[in-house]
């Protein structure tokens, strides 16, 4: 059966219900709910459909179309008979306790790419650099397969962690 719901491809939201979408010169909202099924209680594994309460969540989104863009969710928050506890259902675009999605994360840390400093990325995509600090450690780097013949080794005075000063190791390109 093809798929004709090319929005929901674009933005990659295949499992979002859009109930409503509000567009001025500078903002788009979109409103969305997920279809109900059952979920696996993350206390004690067992599994329930039964729905606690419902609650509004703000989501601030990557541009679309140079406008900021904001998802509007009411998420449900589902009761476990088995153990009594409460939990949110699952949502692949926001990580846990996180008020901005997966793609406006990547997109400050690829505008970083570009020799811009994490302020001015922060401020172009209306987040806080602490927020895109925060990201950048989520990412797990691959251990490199060949290691430099040449390895420069430089330190600096600096503020991180509570250390007074830092060292930055760098392959070190000769011109010859």
């Amino acid at each position: 059966m093809p798929n004709n719901d090319f929005i929901s491809n674009i933005l990659e939201i295949k499992d979002l219900i859009i109930t409503n979408v509000e567009s001025t010169s500078e903002e788009i909202h979109i409103y969305f709910k997920m279809e109900r099924r059952d979920h696996v209680c993350p206390c004690c594994g067992a599994v329930t459909n039964k729905v606690h309460d419902y609650r509004p969540s703000f989501i601030k989104d990557a541009p679309i179309m140079g406008k900021n863009t904001y998802l509007h969710y009411s998420k449900r928050r589902y009761h476990c008979d088995c153990c009594g506890k409460h939990f949110n259902e699952n949502f692949t675009l926001l990580p846990k306790h996180c008020r901005i999605t997966n793609r406006l994360n990547f997109l400050a840390i690829n505008m970083l790419k570009e020799a811009q400093n994490v302020s001015a990325v922060a401020r172009q995509v209306g987040i806080s650099p602490s927020t895109i600090f925060r990201r950048m450690e989520d990412i797990k780097y691959p251990k490199p397969s060949v290691l430099p013949q040449v390895l420069s080794i430089d330190e600096f005075k600096g503020n991180a962690g509570g250390e007074k000063f830092q060292a930055i190791l760098t392959e070190l390109w000769l011109i010859i």
